[in-house]
């Protein structure tokens, strides 16, 4: 099953501030739109793979307490 997150739930696994996440998702969008998803040039989407977040980062989230289900 394909794990999505949005913006809080980077927040709250991450630390990172609003703006931080908020840069994160658009860039997670940019390079799911570069790999040929592009329903992700769509402005109302802003949930993406949790797999595309953590390649960004390089380093996997930890689900603690089960935040995303």
């Amino acid at each position: 099953m394909i794990q999505i997150v949005t913006k809080d739930d980077i927040m709250k696994l991450t630390g990172y501030s609003n703006s931080q996440s908020k840069k994160l998702i658009r860039e997670a969008k940019a390079l799911l739109v570069s790999e040929g998803f592009q329903w992700y040039q769509n402005k109302r989407i802003n949930r993406v793979p949790l797999k595309t977040v953590e390649n960004i980062l390089g380093f996997e989230l930890s689900l603690q307490n089960d935040i995303i289900v």
